[in-house]
C-alpha cells in the first residue's frame, strides 16, 4: 500500500508540474499595448486636384480577449484632416475644411486569430474603429461672399492597415469629422 501511495504521489507531482510548465506564448498583436503609431495620408480629393491630407498619432493602452478567441486592443488617438479645393480654371470659388478630434480606438488584428492556413496573408492586417469628440471649421463660397461654420461634436474613424514590417504599414481609412468626411490612403509608422 505504501508503494501505491508513493506512486500516486509521484504521478500527481509530475501531472501537476505540467500545469506550471510554460505555456506557448500568444503572438504579439500588430498594434499591442505600449505601441505608439504615427500616420499620414492623402485623401480622395487629392486625386482630383484638391489638397487633401490627414495625419494622426495613436497610443495603444491595453488588450483584452472576448470568449477566449477574439483578441482586441484599445487605445487613444488624435487625428486631423485638412482639405482645400479651388474651383479651377480662373474660378474664385473655394472650399476649405479643417477638422480633427480625439478618439478611443479598438483594434482587431487577424494575426491574433486562429485562421485556416489558406488565409495566412491576413496575418498582416489590423482593422480598427474609433469614436470621439472633435471640431470642424468649414469655409466655402466665392471670394466676395464666403461663409464659415465651426462646430464641435461626435467624430468617427475606421480603417485597415497592412503591415509590411512590424513597424511599417499601408493604411486605408475613413473618417467623419463633422460636416466633412474623408477617405484616405496613407502610411503608418510604429515607434
Amino acid at each position: 500500500m505504501k508503494k501505491g501511495l508513493i506512486l500516486a504521489l509521484v504521478l500527481a507531482i509530475v501531472a501537476g508540474g505540467s500545469l506550471w510548465a510554460e505555456q506557448p506564448k500568444a503572438p504579439e498583436p500588430l498594434m499591442g499595448p505600449g505601441d505608439l503609431a504615427l500616420s499620414v495620408g492623402l485623401g480622395y480629393g487629392f486625386f482630383w486636384g484638391a489638397i487633401d491630407v490627414s495625419g494622426g498619432a495613436e497610443f495603444i493602452l491595453g488588450k483584452f480577449v472576448i470568449a477566449d478567441f477574439f483578441p482586441l486592443t484599445y487605445g487613444a488617438a488624435v487625428k486631423a484632416s485638412y482639405y482645400s479645393w479651388n474651383g479651377g480654371f480662373g474660378s474664385d470659388y473655394v472650399d476649405t475644411y479643417l477638422g480633427g478630434g480625439a478618439f478611443a480606438t479598438l483594434h482587431l488584428g487577424f494575426k491574433d486569430l486562429d485562421l485556416p492556413s489558406g488565409f495566412y496573408y491576413l496575418n498582416n492586417v489590423d482593422t480598427y474603429i474609433g469614436l470621439g469628440a472633435g471640431f470642424f471649421s468649414y469655409t466655402w463660397g466665392l471670394t466676395t461672399s464666403r461663409s464659415t461654420e465651426f462646430r464641435i461634436g461626435l467624430r468617427t474613424t475606421g480603417g485597415a492597415s497592412y503591415f509590411f514590417t512590424p513597424n511599417f504599414a499601408l493604411t486605408a481609412e475613413y473618417g467623419y469629422y463633422g460636416y466633412y468626411n474623408t477617405g484616405l490612403i496613407g502610411i503608418l509608422f510604429k515607434l
